[in-house]
């Protein structure tokens, strides 16, 4: 019986022995496996939240104004009136359009906000047109903050009114010269040879593709204005040119310094 029972309990003992081995085994497996699993979590997490980032940052980008301009509607009065009378909001809706004049200031800002340039205008009529240049580049470069094509460029034309034809609207600035406040660096001279192209740009599209252009062409703003209102001329990195009104002071104008 002894030696039976020595070989029971050797048994017993390896079985033990065997299982404890397996046990070990899976046990240390499970947990490599787990600290496996919890890195390529931590990782994934990483990676959604630069993911998270970079779609913040694109949309940050493509959604992103600049100010090009400020106009103030400075009064408003019967053209053939020889003294200007102004005339009040109540007034003019009981008259034809046509028949009113309406003077404004118009202040370009730069980058900054800063003043860089003012012109007073008067128009015929109480509806505002304001005419651009405007080239827009593939929403690539614009995310990636391209130095040459990351943003929209403008080239402000003219002023006129519903009461004008356009082409006798007052301009602004000269196509294919520096706009107020440029000065010659790499951006300028690159805007420089857009301008000088512009219409090769907007109507071929090999050439368009050539400059990576996405869309070159010729817009309007307008709205109807009256005495005392402001409005914010800006563009949208990757679009066009809107007209804003603002409150009086909202934003304020830094005068330019020498």
């Amino acid at each position: 019986m002894v030696p039976f029972m020595r070989g029971i309990i050797r048994i017993l003992t390896l079985s033990v022995a065997l299982a404890l081995l397996v046990g070990g085994g899976w046990l240390a497996l499970s947990i490599t496996r787990t600290i496996q699993l919890q890195r390529e979590v931590a990782r994934l997490e990483v990676e959604i939240e630069k993911q998270i980032e970079l779609r913040l940052l694109m949309a940050q980008r493509l959604g992103q104004t600049r100010r090009l301009a400020r106009i103030h509607i400075q009064s408003q009065f019967l053209t053939n009136d020889p003294q200007k009378k102004p005339l009040t909001p109540s007034d003019i809706s009981k008259l034809d359009p046509h028949s009113i004049s309406t003077s404004l200031n118009f202040i370009e800002l730069n980058e900054q906000g800063r003043e860089i340039g003012k012109r007073a205008y008067t128009i015929p009529g109480s509806t505002l047109f304001v005419d651009a240049w405007t080239v827009r580049f593939p929403q690539d470069d614009v995310v990636g903050g391209d130095l040459l094509r990351g943003r929209s460029l403008v080239l402000l034309r003219r002023i006129y009114s519903d009461s004008m034809n356009p082409k006798d609207g007052f301009p602004i600035d000269t196509p294919g010269g520096i706009p107020d406040g440029y000065a010659a660096g790499d951006e300028q001279k690159f805007e420089q040879a857009i301008w000088k192209h512009f219409w090769s740009l907007a109507t071929k599209p090999d050439a368009a593709a050539r400059e990576h252009v996405r869309v070159a062409q010729g817009e309007a703003v307008y709205k109807p204005v009256c005495t005392g209102q402001t409005y914010e001329l800006q563009v949208e990195n990757a679009g066009g040119i809107t007209l804003t009104p603002i409150q009086d002071g909202a934003v304020a104008i830094a005068p330019l310094q020498n």
